[in-house]
């Protein structure tokens, strides 16, 4: 970096010498309840170039810093005014848990400048559209604002209610305001407020959204997984929102993962293996980059779901397909294992030495049979799902007598 630049909008800890002592340039700007404003006052006193603006809760990989300069000389032909990398939000276990995109590299023009007091957005003060570079693939930005103490949270989500409140007294029709008020009633817990948020969020929108508009995108996912968990909840007034969410943004993969999911609870097992499908038909399609937040942080659980619902319908062979996938990347999961068992190994076959013999075969891909742990949790599970032969198989084919006499186990 060619210069660093701190603006304190009044810190009351060490935060200023331990800038300057790193060789920052450090500014004082007086808090306005306004994060574009003191954003903006930043940028007026850069005099690089290129703009890099991260906040003090994120941060790059080494590797992605350390190419970032190459690759804004590989891109200044193209005279982009900023590129759109990656945004990974980083939870308290340090996984990451979403993703979308984020413009933080950008060029020092005089016309480029945030607006809105919170929830900023990097526009042109011309009315001209930004040319922005995708270098998502390339580069990634990780947050980790998630991880802060309770108390902490609670006074950020106070400041943020009061700066949406304004936002939204200043221009009442801000659709996207009224989704991110939606989401401080949704994470506090006031479902119903959230509720009506998001509702009026959705009725301010205009008649098309773009592909990537992430905002409407978890204004619709929320709303509709208020809907779908209510008490009593049923699908004719759901769907309504469903098929308006589908209408805006057809790709996205969030809403099927939520309609898939609540069928499953109301037993409804063919629509709901119709919407998981689709829900994993497009996130293949279409990525997670601004969109499957959801789906994508709980891909498993839509697995899990498949493999009961196809279970239900009696479609064995997809069941066994979708179980199959799931044990790659979770073999633990009794539930899983119990009905892929019960369709492969049913009891009183003819050929059921051979059967057993082909089926722990199978299951080699995913259990190591030198590991007791594997062993006994198949056997377990076996006969739990009233797979005796076949539990009496494993005994018998994978521990040794001495094993077995420790263990008590008997075939």
């Amino acid at each position: 970096m060619w210069e660093q630049i701190v603006v304190d909008t009044g810190s009351t800890d060490r935060t200023v010498k331990l800038a300057e002592k790193m060789g920052a340039k450090v500014f004082y700007f007086p808090w306005q309840d306004d994060f574009a404003a003191a954003k903006n006052f930043a940028i007026e006193k850069a005099r690089g170039d290129w703009i890099a603006f991260l906040d003090a809760d994120e941060y790059m990989a080494m590797d992605d810093a350390k190419k970032l300069g190459q690759l804004l000389e590989e891109l200044e032909p193209k005279a982009y005014d900023g590129i759109s990398t990656g945004w990974q939000q980083i939870d308290g276990q340090g996984k990451i848990f979403a993703s979308g995109t984020q413009i933080r590299f950008f060029r020092n023009l005089p016309d480029i400048r945030y607006r809105r007091r919170i929830h900023e957005q990097l526009v042109s003060t011309t009315g001209r559209e930004l040319k922005v570079g995708d270098v998502v693939a390339s580069l990634s930005i990780f947050h980790t604002g998630y991880q802060g103490e309770v108390s902490v949270e609670t006074m950020r989500s106070d400041r943020n209610r009061r700066l949406i409140l304004k936002e939204l007294y200043e221009n009442p029709g801000d659709h996207e305001m009224m989704g991110y008020m939606g989401d401080e009633c949704f994470c506090s817990g006031d479902r119903r407020e959230a509720e009506q948020w998001y509702r009026r969020s959705v009725e301010g929108m205009p008649p098309q959204v773009e592909e990537n508009d992430q905002r409407s995108a978890v204004t619709y996912t929320r709303l509709l997984i208020i809907l779908t968990e209510k008490e009593g909840a049923d699908w004719q007034e759901t769907g309504k929102i469903y098929d308006r969410a589908v209408s805006h943004l057809p790709h996205e993969a969030d809403f099927d993962y939520i309609a898939g999911r609540f069928f499953a609870s109301a037993g409804q097992a063919k629509k709901a293996v119709f919407h998981l499908e689709q829900a994993l038909e497009k996130l293949n399609t279409y990525g997670c980059s601004n969109r499957a937040l959801i789906l994508a942080g709980n891909l498993l659980d839509a697995y899990e779901l498949l493999v009961r619902c196809c279970y239900e319908m009696g479609e064995t062979q997809k069941c066994i397909n979708y179980g199959a996938v799931y044990l790659q990347y979770d073999k633990y999961s009794m539930s899983v294992l119990s009905r892929l068992l019960m369709i492969l190994v049913p009891e009183k076959r003819e050929d059921q030495n051979r059967t057993n013999q082909t089926v722990l075969e199978f299951l080699s891909r995913y259990y190591d049979f030198s590991d007791l742990k594997d062993r006994l949790f198949l056997m377990t599970t076996a006969r739990r799902a009233g797979s005796h032969s076949f539990s009496a198989y494993i005994l018998d084919h994978t521990f040794t007598p001495q094993e077995r006499s420790q263990l008590g186990l008997s075939i």
